[in-house]
């Protein structure tokens, strides 16, 4: 006996149930994309808020260090040595910014100068989930990455004389 002798709405009800995946596939996809971009564009806001925390640790750390010499030094992560280095780096996600420079820099002594400062910036740059995802369909985005610089400067206590 076939199916159609018991009842014609049982066929029907087969034949139309592989629509209903292929319409929810679909929707839940949109739906997915919907989601996801503004939550990507909320890791990199988070990322640039770990990045200004860093900063300002590393410039607190740096402002009472009075082995601290004049010039600049620079540090990609993750092979930064020394305490100031070790604690921005410490407090930035290497999965969000991949390979962040740190760079800490104090004023030059002229002398009367009481009051040198110590600059510490965290630079980056964060990788867009989302356009990564979408190369991986072959659809190429021209904004796939942007840019994160954040500095603190702040005044070196350990002035001569001051």
């Amino acid at each position: 006996m076939s199916l159609d002798s018991y009842s014609p709405n049982l066929v029907s009800l087969t034949r139309c149930s592989g629509q209903a995946l292929v319409e929810f596939t679909f929707t839940f996809l949109i739906l997915l994309i919907v989601a996801w971009i503004p939550a990507d564009f909320g890791l990199a806001f988070y990322t640039g808020q770990l990045a200004q925390n860093a900063a300002r640790e590393g410039a607190r750390i740096a402002a009472s260090d009075s082995t601290l010499v004049s010039g600049t030094t620079s540090c990609v992560m993750p092979s930064c040595g020394g305490n100031i280095f070790k604690e921005t780096s410490g407090r930035l996600s290497s999965a969000l910014l991949p390979a962040a420079t740190i760079t800490v820099s104090l004023d030059p002594d002229i002398g009367t100068n009481c009051n040198r400062m110590v600059t510490v910036a965290v630079s980056g740059t964060y990788n867009f989930f989302f356009y990564q995802l979408l190369r991986w369909f072959g659809v190429s985005a021209d904004l796939n990455n942007t840019p994160i610089t954040r500095q603190t400067r702040m005044r070196w206590e350990a002035q001569a004389g001051c």
